[in-house]
């Protein structure tokens, strides 16, 4: 009896031990599952955010392929600089080609305002300072580049020497970059000047003086031309700074000096027709565009020198002219000064599609391995390099450390830029005389000044 209770205990006992560890497995096999389809769950909720956010990257990077439209003139090294301009920008851009447009200087400003006024302007484009950026600015078809230029402290403006955002500011908003810098001094063919006995001119009546020497050569003392305006108008402008007649013309430019009865305006002018009618000039300048006629014609031995010269043309001298760059005779009571400002301006279009992008490219004009590659190319960069950087031409070296000594170039009134260099234009052809070139500025600035 005793026997049967015991083994019908131990037996309750042992149902109760088994009961309690199967309860007990299943407990903690739950518990586990729960864990484990917890730790299921984070993982998969980490994974699936992860996911997302490498989708949303993949999304962000993978774009719809962009072109955007640049449109150039291209003298001396910039053929060569441009292609690796926008190799270095396309690499930083995968989605982005630019489609670059080159014509000669001559038919730059013609194009440009047919592309313009087609409606099909393209995204970047150069323009000149002074006049010509003036003009499309006001037109509203450059964009306002001042929120850009001075966003984060002004890191975009701190790329560039301080002063030529102002340079290129138009009532305190800024609608284009510069990359490049010069200055404009007379090229002398050293070998020819040496040939023909002749010695440096160190003023203008030296230079009358070497016309009449050079008579029945066949040869002129200067390669001059007038017909693409600007040439015609740097020679008006190097006559007035010689007189220091700067701060009397930017007021003539704004309209609060008149241009007629001026002594200075006149006796630049008169400068300019007495050189001409010395036989200075090769004749033809006003029909000669710069890069397509007078360069060529200089460097082919016609004439000694060619005005104006500087960094944009000297890679263009063939191998064999032995040459040098001097500051332009003075005038009688003058000094020999030195002109210069921005080389080649860049503009985006305010009618752009792709502004952001059209802003990244003109910043890569601006970056430290642009620069340096412009200066190994013989050109002064816009703004400071940050490393040494040699040169392949000693002469654009020469000449590019004269920058500092340059005074400003440009005048900023297209109407008045323009008729300068009309002006000249008929005091060379006989038309008028030197008064009479002034009286043709003061009428188109009366006119834009409603006088």
């Amino acid at each position: 009896m005793k026997k049967s209770m015991f083994l019908k205990i131990f037996g309750i006992c042992v149902v109760i031990i088994v009961l309690l560890m199967t309860f007990g497995m299943y407990g903690c096999k739950n518990s586990t599952t729960a864990e484990t389809k917890a730790e299921s769950e984070t993982t998969k909720s980490a994974d699936t955010s992860e996911k997302t956010e490498s989708s949303i990257e993949v999304e962000s990077s993978v774009q719809e392929p962009v072109t955007i439209s640049l449109f150039t003139q291209a003298p001396g090294a910039y053929p060569q600089i441009f292609p690796e301009i926008i190799k270095n920008f396309e690499s930083k851009h995968p989605n982005v080609t630019v489609d670059m447009r080159v014509v000669g200087y001559g038919e730059y400003q013609s194009s440009l305002a047919t592309m313009i006024a087609a409606g099909e302007a393209p995204d970047v484009f150069l323009e000149n300072q002074g006049g010509d950026l003036w003009g499309v600015a006001q037109a509203g078809e450059a964009m306002d580049l001042t929120g850009y230029i001075d966003a984060n402290s002004g890191e975009w403006r701190k790329q560039m020497y301080g002063y030529i955002p102002d340079l290129l500011s138009w009532e305190g908003k800024v609608y284009g970059i510069a990359a490049s810098l010069n200055n404009l001094q007379l090229m002398v063919n050293k070998g020819l000047l040496e040939k023909l006995n002749l010695k440096t001119p160190e003023t203008t009546d030296d230079l009358i003086s070497m016309a009449a020497e050079l008579k029945n050569s066949g040869k002129s003392p200067i390669a001059f031309a007038t017909a693409d305006l600007w040439g015609a108008v740097d020679m008006f402008m190097v006559f007035v700074h010689q007189q220091n007649g700067g701060e009397i013309l930017k007021k003539a430019d704004m309209g609060q000096e008149p241009w007629s009865g001026n002594e200075i305006f006149i006796k630049a002018m008169d400068t300019i027709k007495q050189l001409n009618d010395a036989g200075v000039f090769m004749k033809g300048a006003s029909a000669m565009n710069y890069h397509e006629d007078a360069l060529p014609v200089w460097m082919q031995g016609n004439t000694i020198m060619l005005w104006p010269g500087g960094n944009f043309m000297i890679q263009d001298i063939v191998k064999d002219i032995t040459a040098d760059a001097i500051w332009f005779p003075s005038i009688p009571g003058g000094k020999r000064i030195l002109t210069g400002g921005t080389a080649l301006v860049w503009c985006a279009s305010s009618k752009t599609k792709y502004p952001d992008l059209a802003v990244d490219l003109l910043k890569e004009l601006t970056t430290q391995q642009t620069y340096a590659l412009i200066f190994e190319n013989g050109i002064a960069p816009a703004g400071p390099l940050e490393k040494e950087v040699s040169s392949a031409y000693p002469l654009a070296d020469k000449v590019n450390s004269d920058q500092g000594e340059a005074l400003d170039r440009f005048i900023y009134t297209p109407e008045i830029y323009n008729e300068v260099a009309v002006a000249v234009q008929a005091l060379m052809s006989g038309d008028v005389d030197a008064a009479g070139a002034v009286d043709m500025i003061q009428k188109a600035s009366d006119s834009v000044y409603k006088k």
